[in-house]
């Protein structure tokens, strides 16, 4: 895969502790599901309304599923050779699961697209290249209509497929998404409030973004949502509802919670010593983060403490 731009994020993360993070809460609910084989690398994660956990793979290309209950996945969608998976959503409302994805085979044509699969098959039901010519689908979320939004943290821009629509098109870009150094990756994970706006993180800045989506479905300027203490390698984020974010801090193995108000955020950590967390979902019985452990496949020296696993993470309650 064109992965290069990520060795100088993915080696940092070998010093990280492998140990396993402690949920809160010890009841009879599960604290982690795992995922087949020894070459995985789960990417994205994400949850359907019944508990339904799916992942995707850089190591196979393949989706696997872990239903209601269960510890161990099953596979989905079946992988195939130099294809990766990354950021995955649910939207039930389509029957449909979202995937961006990175098929080495294509190259040099464009090999970043945005796949959508039926929820209830597995089988492919679409694929919509990326706009851009150096383009990265790296997650993807779902706005109350069915528009779905897709970072691309090569090009430095969020593009937009509208319900129904056959083609992504730039939605969002602006100068402050631009790397610091050429190459790196920035927007990273995104999340839809369940009303009327985007919040983004920049894993190379670190900073959190928020674009509301205006009457006519264009997109407002990016508001720079400043955070207290500043989010390291943020990735994966997650709407919680009343004003909250999950975000998953890759590179130092973090998960936490950030809570806003006043134009600002207040970040506490969860747990932590995480390898590589990339993504998190979240159900009923708590937020799922996704240990990748991509670094491994990508060259860093050791190997991956097998099965791979998601963990589960218990979320303060809301104060009255």
């Amino acid at each position: 895969m064109r992965i290069r731009p990520w060795l100088s994020v993915v080696t940092l993360a070998a010093a990280v502790s492998a140990c396993e993070p402690i949920p809160e809460d010890k009841g009879s609910v599960r604290t982690e599901v795992q995922w087949p084989g020894e070459d995985f690398y789960p990417e994205g994660i994400a949850a359907s309304k019944d508990g339904t956990l799916y992942a995707g793979s850089l190591g196979t290309g393949a989706i696997a599923r872990v239903k209601p209950g269960a510890l161990g996945a099953e596979v989905f969608v079946p992988g195939r050779a130099s294809f990766g998976v990354y950021g995955l959503e649910v939207d039930e409302a389509h029957d449909t699961l979202w995937a961006c994805t990175y098929d080495d085979l294509l190259l040099p044509a464009q090999a970043s697209y945005l796949n959508a699969y039926a929820l209830s098959t597995g089988a492919l039901k679409g694929s919509h290249v990326m706009p851009g010519q150096n383009s990265f689908c790296n997650d993807v979320t779902v706005d109350g209509s069915g528009n779905v939004y897709v970072t691309d943290s090569f090009e430095n821009v969020v593009v937009r497929l509208p319900v129904g629509g056959t083609a992504l098109a730039t939605w969002s870009s602006d100068a402050v998404y631009e790397p610091s150094e050429p190459g790196l990756i920035t927007l990273n994970g995104i999340a839809y409030d369940g009303a009327s706006r985007l919040y983004v993180v920049n894993s190379d800045s670190g900073a959190l973004y928020a674009i509301d989506i205006q009457p006519d479905g264009s997109a407002a300027a990016p508001v720079n949502i400043p955070v207290t203490p500043a989010l390291e390698t943020p990735d994966g984020i997650e709407w919680m509802g009343s004003g909250r974010l999950f975000v998953v801090e890759n590179t130092v193995g973090r998960a936490s919670l950030v809570t806003l108000g006043d134009g600002s955020g207040a970040k506490e950590v969860l747990a932590n010593s995480f390898v590589e967390p990339t993504a998190a979902a979240i159900t009923d019985g708590g937020a799922w983060v996704l240990e990748s452990q991509m670094g491994f496949l990508f060259g860093t020296p050791g190997t991956p403490t097998l099965p791979f696993r998601a963990y589960r993470v218990a979320v303060p309650p809301l104060l009255p």
